[in-house]
């Protein structure tokens, strides 16, 4: 035994680094106890203990459940709003024209200008059609003294009854032609045919006007209207009649009442035309103004709910994310009114609790933990 440990201790100081027999003891110690506990450290086996798989698979599947913020939202009574994008038109406006041939000789009203039914607005150069209705006067007044006298004949019987026929027959072709010389003398005046706003102009002084030719547009400020294309599936909830409102593109809210409900539907858009009619004392509204017209169908019970939590499912239906027993759901909703208030929809229980915040990152059929608004994670 004790050559044993002689030729181990030889072999030992021969096999030794030169530094590490230079080095004091006390280093030598510390050095191995230093290597000891890096070994303890990396790999557990000095009072170490791995850990429970089980434990770790729990833990590990607590951390992959998402969490999701959600709300619970009640029904309340509301009105049905039929929401129609459209624009405003007058109901009343007509492009005046020329009934005569005729050099424009004068303007009387221009762009901006009211007018009255009856004004002139538009003047021609009268040429020969006045020396014409005098000839035709002048013709009346013969053929009116040779009925007188053949009247006078025909009793007195020294002239015959078809005579007398004849000359009446007379006077009253000469007083048709004097009435056509007044209508044509008449027409060299372009006249508004109703009251309100001179809207445009199409000629000056000095162009020439054929038949049918336009001369200024006039646009009565009242009523007014709002115009939209009402779907195949919604036209048939609209009266005519009932109450109505358009917002215009500036925010102002204007009341009304259904006018005009189409029978037929447009062939290119498959639309129904609707037509709301607006006030307009004041001459605030201007044709052309895109509006959102508004018309109240019926009352349901509806939730309010922010637009940002809408989804679409795989079938393009629009729907919220709701959670139940800890399991996301698709629901669909309908869309009951858009506005300033909110959006309201219909289609879920009261009570239902739907996804607030992280609706996009959860599919159907998903586990995730809810927090309930204002709730710390």
């Amino acid at each position: 035994m004790g050559n044993i440990l002689s030729n181990v201790r030889a072999w030992w100081e021969r096999v030794q680094p030169g530094f590490w027999r230079r080095m004091n003891s006390g280093y030598r110690a510390a050095f191995v106890i230093l290597v000891l506990v890096v070994v303890w450290i990396g790999s557990g086996l000095f009072g170490g203990h791995k850990p429970d798989s089980a434990t770790s698979d729990a833990a590990a599947k607590t951390n992959d459940v998402p969490r999701v913020q959600v709300a619970m939202l009640t029904a309340s009574p509301r009105d049905a709003t039929l929401t129609v994008r459209g624009r405003t038109q007058a109901l009343h406006w007509v492009d005046t024209r020329a009934q005569v041939d005729g050099i424009v000789r004068a303007i009387h009203f221009e762009k901006g200008d009211r007018v009255k039914a009856g004004d002139v607005l538009c003047e021609l150069v009268v040429n020969d059609r006045g020396a014409k209705l005098d000839q035709a006067r002048a013709l009346v007044s013969e053929r009116q003294k040779e009925w007188d006298a053949a009247e006078n004949l025909a009793k007195q019987g020294a002239m015959s009854a078809t005579g007398a026929k004849q000359a009446m027959a007379a006077l009253e072709a000469a007083k048709a032609a004097e009435r056509t010389q007044q209508i044509e003398l008449a027409n060299t005046r372009v006249r508004a045919p109703i009251s309100g706003f001179v809207d445009d102009r199409y000629v000056n002084v000095g162009d020439y006007m054929r038949v049918g030719d336009k001369c200024e547009l006039v646009i009565a400020p009242e009523p007014f209207l709002a115009v939209g294309g009402v779907s195949e599936q919604d036209v048939g909830k609209i009266k005519v009649g009932a109450p109505a409102s358009a917002i215009l593109v500036s925010g102002e809210t204007v009341q009304g009442k259904v006018y005009f409900v189409a029978t037929k539907a447009d062939a290119s858009t498959r639309t129904f035309r609707v037509e709301v009619e607006l006030p307009n004392s004041d001459a605030r509204l201007r044709d052309g103004v895109s509006a959102d017209i508004r018309i109240p169908v019926k009352q349901v019970e509806a939730m309010k709910i922010s637009p940002g939590i809408l989804v679409l499912n795989d079938s393009g239906i629009v729907g919220v994310r709701t959670v139940e027993a800890g399991v996301v759901h698709f629901k669909a909703v309908n869309i009951v009114s858009d506005g300033p208030d909110g959006m309201w929809v219909t289609g879920l229980p009261s009570g239902t609790t739907v996804i607030t915040v992280g609706q996009e990152f959860v599919a159907e059929g998903s586990r995730v933990k809810a927090i309930s608004a204002g709730a710390r994670a």
